[in-house]
């Protein structure tokens, strides 16, 4: 899914760079792909989505051993106040690492649609002007 990401963020980012020149095959390079400033773009991007997810699991995964560890049975089952907050604490940081990793899923799906819409209007626009 990344990869895809990867590839038709680079499309994207061609696209505006062609927009900006004047419009479809404006630059004389109409087409013939991603432009090396496109490619890092979208190789940083790509790097950043993946630090986020490496870091929300992360934390979810430190999270649930420490909740692990402070739920444990003593042999007096006496729970201070403290034990118990630090227990709510970290199962709200759980749920906001879920929670993040599920914003970062939706972004990957729009991200996904719609940069498939743009590089078919892209070819649409191509095949267009090739025809006039």
């Amino acid at each position: 899914m990344i990869l895809g990401l990867f590839i038709t963020s680079g499309r994207v980012a061609n696209n505006e760079q062609r927009r900006t020149r004047g419009g479809v095959g404006g630059g004389g390079g109409g087409g013939s792909g991603p432009t090396a400033a496109a490619v890092a773009a979208a190789a940083q991007k790509q790097k950043a989505l993946l630090q986020r997810v490496e870091t929300d699991v992360s934390n979810l995964v430190d999270n649930f051993a420490v909740l692990v560890n402070a739920a444990r049975v003593n042999d007096p089952p006496v729970r201070n106040s403290q034990e118990a907050f630090m227990m709510e604490v970290r199962a709200a940081r759980m749920v906001l690492a879920a929670d993040s990793l599920l914003k970062l899923v939706s972004e990957l799906k729009q991200t996904a649609i719609f940069s498939g819409f743009a590089s078919l209007n892209d070819h649409v626009e191509q095949r267009t002007a090739e025809f006039q």
